[in-house]
Formats: C-alpha cells, structure tokens, sequence
C-alpha cells in the first residue's frame, strides 16, 4: 500500500507541472428547437490536438490549459456533419466565452454549425459523467451493455471495478457482502428482493430495459446513507425516438437441453410466472388445533392438498425469449412534447447440474482427513420464467419543466427440483438415502416512480420523485421428504422415514407468503451561485438541499406439515412406508385408523409482523475553488424500525428507533481538463434487515442447515475513506487508480450457533472491523495506437480489484475464531473485456472474469469455515447488422468451469486441495445463445 501511494503521488505529482497552458474556452450549447434547452454531449475538440471536451447535461463544456493564440474549434458527433470554428482568440488568464445555440440538423451561426443528439447512454457519456461528478463513481452505459452477451443487469454490473455477483444475481462491491449496498431505481430507493437476506435481485431487470447504471463509491449528502460498499443507481430506459423492436432468442445448455428433466405437477399458469391455485393452501384450510385435535378434519384437510409428490419425467427444451419493444415521440405547440417507451418480454430456461455435496465431522489429532459424515449426490432441475414489462413516460412541458411516470414489473415463477441420494454415515451408517426437494416460488415485484424537474429560474431548481414498490412472494406446498434403504438389503424398495413430530424435513409440506409495500418521497432544491463563478474551475458554487421520507411495511406469514405414522398403527406400518410416491400420502392412505395423519408444527415464530419508518434531511454545498472542486455536506437520518413476533412462550416485539448524523466531503484537483485526482471521506450506516430480526427459523435444504434471525441486531456504523487518481485521454476511455480503506463498528455478520447435529446460521454483531484495497481501471481503444486497419477497431476494458479486511468478533465469542476475513470478502477480483467494432456493423467481444477464494459460510468449533474458489469464467459473442436487423450469438461461461465449496478442515485460514475437503462441487454449463433483433422502422 505505501508503494503504491509513492506511485500515485509521483505520477500526480509530473502530471501538476506538466500543465503549462493558462488560458480557456467556455460556453453552452443550447437546442434552438426546443426553446433553447441545454444540449448534452456535444463533442468539442481543438484542431491539431488532442485537447477538447465534451458538453455536460447542462450544457457546458469548458476547454482549459491552452496557452494564448487562435485557435480552431471543432464541433462534431457520430453521424452528423463535423464543422469547424475558426479564430477564437485565447488571452492569458482569461475565459473566452462561447455561446451557440442549435438547431436539428445542421445550422450555420457566425461561421459555426454543430449537430448533436441528446444521449445519457452511451459510453462516451458515462464517463463523461463520471469525470464531471463530485463523488468517485464508476458506470456503464445501455452501449456498453449490447456488445456482450449480458442478459440482464446482474452480468452487466460485474464488468464494473471491485464488483462481483453471487448466486449470478446479487452484487458484491468491494468485497463487501450484498446487504452493505444500497439500491436506487430511477432515484427511488428499490425494495429489497429476498425474503432471507438484505439485497437486490438484479437478474430481475433485462438490459434492454437500461439506459445506464452508475455506482456510487463514496458517500454524498444528496445520496442515501445506508451503504457501505456503494450506492447502486439505475436509470431505466428514457430513449426519445420513434421505434419498434422485437427480439426473438433462443439458447442451448450443455448437460440440460434436450436431457431428462424432473419435476412435479404443477399449475396450468406456470408458464406465465405464477400458479393459479394448484399448490396454495385452499381458502378456510383447517387451523393447527383443528388438524392436529379433530381426526375428520384431519382426514378432510389432507383431501384438500395435491396427492404431488412423485417427480414425473420429460425433456428440457431450449430456452427461449421474446420480447416486443417500441418508443413513441408526439410534438405539441409551445415546445411541449410526450415520448414513451414500452416494452414486454418473457423468457423460459431450463438447467441440470449435479452437485457432489459432503460434510465431514471434526479433524482430530494424528488424522490427515476428518471422517466423512454426508456423501450425497444431489440432481437439481430448474426451470424460471420471467415475464417483465416496462413502461416510461416523459412530459417535457417546456424548457423548465419535466415530468416523468416509470413502471417496471416483474413476474418470476421458479420450479426447482432436488433428487439428492448417498449417505449419512453418522445417522445411519451405510444405509443408502434417497432425499426429494419439490418446490416452487412465485413472485410478483412492481417498482413505480414518478418525477419532476422544474427549473425555477436560471439560479434555483427543483427536482422531487414519489415511489412506490410492491413485492408478493409465495412458496406453496414445498415438499421435502427422506427415503431410506438398508444397506443389507440393497434390492428391497426405498422406506419413508416417519417423523416423531412435526418438522420441516421429513415428510414435510411447507406454505410461505411474503407482501410488502413501500411508499418513498424525496425531493431536492438546488441554488447555483452564478455570480461567483470560477474562472479557472469553468463551474458555479452550489447549494442544495432536500429530504427524503420512505416507508416500508411487511407482513410473512408460514404453515408447515408433516405426515406422522401414530404408535398405534402397528399391523402395516413398513407397507406404508414402502409405497410408492404416487399413493403414500394419497386420501385412503391418510387416515386417523390405520393410516398416516397430517400434523401441523407451525409456531408462533413462523409470522411476523415488520415495519420501518425513514426519515432524512440533508444540507449539500459544492465550491470550485481553482483548480479545486469542494463538496461537501451532512446528512441527518432518523429510523424507526419495528417488528412484531412471539416465541413459543412470549411475544417478540422490536421498537428500534435511531439518529444517525452523516457527514461527508469530497475534493477533487483538476490536474488538467483531462485527469483528477480526488480525496472523499464519509460517515454512513447498515441497517439490520427484516429478516434479520425476525426469530423465524427456515430449514435449508441444500445445506443442511437451520437459518434464524436476531431481534437483538444493532445499525452497524462505518467511516469511508478514498483517493483515486482518474485520467481521461480521449473521448470514451479513461484510466483510474484508487485506494479506499473502511473501518465498521458493530457490523453485521452471517455466524454459526451451536444448536444440534446440524449447524444453524444466525445474524449478529461483530465487535469490528476493517476492509481496504486498491483498483485500477483501464477503458483504451486502439485507434490512435496502429494504423492497422484490424487494430486500429479494437478497445479494451481492463480493471482489478486487491481487497484485505478483517473481523473482530470480541473477546466474548465462545464458538468461533476472534479474527477473520469478512465474510464473502474476495481478497482480488479481475475484470477483462477485448472487443472489436468495425463500419459495417460487426462486432466481437471476450469478457473475462475472476474473483478470488472467499468466505462462503463461517465457521465454529465444530464446523469448519467453507470457502467457494476462486474460477475462471469466459464470456464470447459476436453480431452482426444487416440493415434494420441485428443477429448476435452468444457463449456464456466458455470454459464450464468448476463450482468448489471447500471446508478449511486444518482451520489454516487457506484452503488446499490435497489437505482440505471438498463440500459441494458443480459445473452448470456452458450456455449458447441466439437472438435476432428486428427494428420494424
């Protein structure tokens, strides 16, 4: 770290006094159609150099450090006439003044035409962005997004530095678990997506439906303060044009298409994301004491549930796509004008892997391996199907006044089948098991926003968004049953075992429902000193502040089942056992004389009741100060969060309100209009999550572990420091080098507890702890580097992430290690992308991607801490554009590489092959896509 703070100063500091210009070029470029609304991205060049700028979303541009002369500007954009300016003349130490609006096309005014769209989503922009912003950000545009083979917004973000995914959909910033993120869509807080965990479900938004995603690495007054690894922003499409789009694709698995798939019966509606009946608890379904005390209802409430637990055989198909898109753009009088843009798409896929899934008892003195306890192999069959629609509209009523109305919703229905067999050699020996999972959840999520931005005069403006989310998950009749056979009688039929009581395990029928609502309010006044503007800085000071109010309400609610063989069923309890899957649980089967009974174990501590009350208010100030750029602000936040449970034997009641004062500053140095160095510190929070606290206990099924919440969990505190050096060579790349160093107290970890033969994992706090890194970003294209015609069409997109951090759980753990890397903390992280871009509408791309080994469950006394390796994946895709059509085939994970979960059997904080073991092993596929966009006009 110190080696590389010497670099980064040494490098800054011969960059400081190679500028030797003092003199600049400023103005605004304004649309002359639409009552002279400021037009952003224009690109301005100085002829025979490589010195220029680019106008920002006001309108702005300012070309700095050219020493006295006359000079010749140059105003072009892709697609559009280049024109140039002759003689402007630049005096030593002064501002020369340019000023031009335009017109659509090409307009000449005083020997100057310019011709530019307005366009956020592009590549060029969003560095454009980047450079302009206070805070240090990273981005990707909708441009960047289509060159890949990326489907959705969860493979598009991980090409960002210091980011990766997990479970292919939640993002990981810094080495820091998803539930230190905070998410914005459209500038509305996003609900958090999983019943389990505090995240976002990016896999849910198709990339076709972004128009950028900007992170947020430090902290800002004007942005929320419950982050830690970033602020995640994303913009859903605003294209203004006429258009209409369908896309048609079609993708092949290895190992899964057109193989054997299982699952069970299911509704006729699955295949729209949801059921429709089939698997939910019927209407008036019995309460626990009328099942578990009446014998006829007992009877009738069986009769009322799907004889289902019997995997049937068919074939997976391909997966498939179709989405229909179009945008809309209607002029009226006085400058108003209405644009919209909507789209559907459903998609369908399908996916078989079989995972080698083990777990070993306690290494003991003088062995090499501990004993093996499970051996199992489990089949696992998936299939989703994702409807989503989006629908965005934007009233431009003139100049000063915007509105906007966006809707994105989604609805995902996931079929998941688990047929697990091997052995458990502590329970019973050699005996072979043969486990089922039958399971299916559906969601239903609605993110809505509606904007306004009001230009009040030429010094004061206004911009507010209400929000408003919507979440329904349902998980009916989850079957998960064992079935054993004895190892001495290897032909005989596999048995049922029969549980002693009620349990989420063995012959067990599980009902979850989740709904929650959010409401958000946010606005933010902003006063520009233009009388103060600094000449050098080409910038205004800046006033701003704002408030946000966002409430949330959650209700859960779960039942679960099991089918019970009572004592006094003696004379054919085997033959029960023994039948097959189609009639074991079946109405003549399931009796109170000689058959099973149906017994409820639902607890108290299987609903709860939640709610939380933000409410913020912010003070922001932004100072150009020469060469300096100093913001900075503070940010007051005031939570309520509350929950409402019981325990077997109490009520579980949470009232937890907090003030949290966040201040913040960033500062940047213009070393040159082309390089930045920047400095930022901030205060921010984490919140515990609902789930969190809530003293519900799920049975995990792939893992063989309990999970529980904690009504105990306190907001974690984080102080945030940063400096990155930031280079901007030519119009779309840039080359960035930063430090960060994080420092947590009480944060919020995923720890093990002792309970019985199975591990169990809960949420609590840690005494400390810290994380710092570097990253290094490099976006070049290769067309000032050869004059070869192939090279010269290349670009490259390089970043690398180096991450240490540490935990301190306090001196009163009993069970764990003190000390230890945070949990999911990969300690390097690579990202690598080649692409190749020629005239005639072809294109190539090979991304690339690694993280390395991290912590995926932490461990105790009794069970090791396991880590997923490290792997290497390979993204390739090539298209192609034949007029008005676009044909891309894509590859996705090349080189099918290994899924490894190790346990750190000799506790050595390392993980090797040859001492170490393996507890779950996998290989997904490789996936080959096929799409053909058509652009009806």
């Amino acid at each position: 770290m110190k080696k590389l703070l010497f670099y980064l100063t040494l490098f800054t500091t011969s960059l400081i006094y190679s500028q030797t210009g003092s003199g600049s070029i400023a103005g605004k470029i304004t649309d002359k159609d639409y009552n002279n609304e400021p037009l952003a991205f224009a690109t301005i060049v100085i002829k025979n150099t490589s010195i220029g700028a680019i106008s920002d979303i006001d309108g702005n541009y300012s070309v700095k450090n050219l020493d006295p002369g006359v000079y010749t500007v140059v105003v072009s954009f892709v697609g559009y006439e280049t024109i140039e300016v002759p003689n402007v003349k630049v005096e030593n130490k002064k501002v020369t003044q340019v000023n031009i609006p335009i017109a659509a096309g090409t307009v000449s005014l005083d020997d100057v035409v310019i011709s530019a769209p307005r366009r956020s989503n592009t590549e060029s922009a969003v560095l454009i962005e980047m450079q302009q912003a206070k805070q240090i950000i990273n981005a990707i545009s909708s441009e960047q997004i289509t060159r890949g083979t990326d489907g959705n917004a969860a493979e598009a973000v991980q090409r960002v530095p210091g980011v990766t995914i997990v479970d292919g959909k939640f993002v990981m910033i810094r080495g820091l678990n998803e539930r230190y993120n905070n998410v914005l869509i459209n500038n509305s807080i996003a609900p958090s997506t999983e019943v389990d965990k505090r995240t976002f479900s990016f896999d849910l938004i198709p990339t076709d439906a972004i128009d950028k995603i900007l992170i947020y690495k430090t902290a800002s007054a004007d942005k929320p303060g419950d982050f830690s690894g970033g602020v995640i922003s994303l913009t859903t499409s605003e294209i203004i044009t006429d258009f209409t789009r369908v896309n048609i694709g079609v993708g092949y698995r290895n190992n899964s298409t057109f193989e054997d798939y299982f699952q069970s019966r299911g509704s006729a509606t699955d295949g729209l994301g949801f059921d429709r009946n089939f698997r939910a608890l019927p209407r008036g379904f019995p309460s626990k004491s009328q099942i578990n005390d009446l014998p006829g209802v007992n009877t009738a409430a069986n009769q009322l549930l799907q004889n289902n637990f019997n995997p049937t055989e068919s074939m997976a198909w391909l997966d498939h796509s179709l989405g229909l898109s179009f945008g809309r753009v209607k002029n009226f009088e006085n400058g108003v004008r209405l644009s919209s843009i909507n789209s559907i798409n459903h998609s369908n896929g399908y996916q078989y892997f079989s995972r080698q899934f083990n777990r070993y008892t306690t290494l003991n003195p003088g062995e090499t391996r501990p004993p093996q306890w499970l051996n199992y192999i489990d089949d696992t069959y998936k299939n989703e199907t994702k409807i989503t629609a989006l629908s965005n509209w934007i009233l431009r009523l003139n100049e000063n006044n915007t509105l906007k109305f966006k809707n994105l919703f989604n609805q995902i229905g996931e079929n998941e089948t688990i047929l697990r067999t091997g052995n458990n050699f502590l329970q019973r020996g050699n005996d072979l098991f043969k486990n089922y999972l039958l399971g299916y959840k559906a969601r239903t999520i609605y993110v809505g926003q509606f904007e306004g931005e009001h230009k009040l005069s030429p010094s004061n403006k206004i911009d507010w968004v209400l929000g408003g989310n919507y979440i329904y998950e349902s998980e009916p009749d989850l079957r998960r049953f064992r079935t054993i056979q004895a190892a001495d009688t290897p032909n005989a039929p596999f048995e049922m075992i029969d549980p002693a009581s009620s349990n989420l395990f063995d012959t067990g029928r599980y009902f979850g429902q989740l709904e929650e609502y959010a409401f958000n309010n946010a606005a933010n006044f902003t006063h520009t000193f233009n009388n103060i503007e600094d000449e050098d800085a080409g910038s205004s000071a800046i006033l701003k502040a704002g408030y946000l109010v966002d409430y949330r309400k959650r209700n859960f609610d779960a039942r679960y089942f099991s089918y019970l063989l009572p004592g006094y069923v003696t004379d054919n309890r085997n033959e029960l056992k023994q039948l097959p899957l189609t009639d074991i649980f079946n109405a003549v089967n399931v009796n109170p004389n000689d058959g099973w009974i149906l017994s409820e174990g639902t607890r108290p501590i299987d609903s709860y009741e939640a709610s939380n009350f933000l409410t913020a208010g912010y003070l922001y100030a932004q100072v150009p100060l020469n060469k300096f750029d100093i913001s900075g602000g503070v940010r007051v936040e005031h939570n309520i969060q509350q929950l409402n449970s019981s325990t077997d034997t109490e009520p579980v009641e949470v009232d937890n309100p907090i003030t949290s004062v966040l201040p913040s500053f960033n500062v940047s140095y213009n070393l040159s209009d082309r390089s930045i160095l920047r400095l930022a510190y901030g205060k921010t929070v984490n919140r515990p999550e609902f789930r969190e606290i809530a003293p519900f206990v799920f049975y995990d099924y792939k893992n063989e572990a309990g999970r529980r919440g904690n009504s105990d969990l306190e907001t974690a505190e984080i102080d945030n420091i940063d400096l990155r050096y930031e280079f901007y060579p030519n119009m779309g790349e840039t080359m960035s080098l930063g430090l960060f160093y994080k420092n947590f107290k009480n944060p919020i970890e995923n720890v093990t507890e002792i309970t019985t033969e199975q591990p169990q994992f809960l949420y609590d706090n840690a005494e400390s702890a810290y994380n710092y890194g570097v990253e290094i970003e490099i976006r070049k294209s290769f067309k000032d580097i050869s004059d070869n015609p192939f090279i010269s069409k290349l670009s490259t997109n390089i970043n690398a992430s180096y991450i240490v951090s540490e935990v301190d759980l306090g001196s009163n753990v009993t069970s764990q290690d003190q000390k230890r890397a945070l949990q999911g903390q990969s300690p390097y992280i690579i990202n690598a992308a080649l692409g190749y871009e020629d005239e005639n509408g072809f294109s190539a791309n090979l991304i690339y991607n690694r993280f390395g080994d991290r912590i995926f469950s932490v461990g105790d006394n009794n069970f090791p801490t396991i880590y997923e390796l490290s792997r290497d994946n390979i993204d390739f895709t090539i298209s192609k554009k034949f007029k008005n059509v676009t044909y891309k085939l894509g590859i996705q994970d090349l080189l099918n590489a290994k899924y490894q979960f190790f346990e750190d059997s000799n506790r050595d904080e390392q993980i090797r092959k040859n001492i170490d073991n393996a507890t779950s092993v996998f290989k997904r596929g490789t996936l080959f896509t096929f799409n053909v966009t058509y652009n009806l006009n």
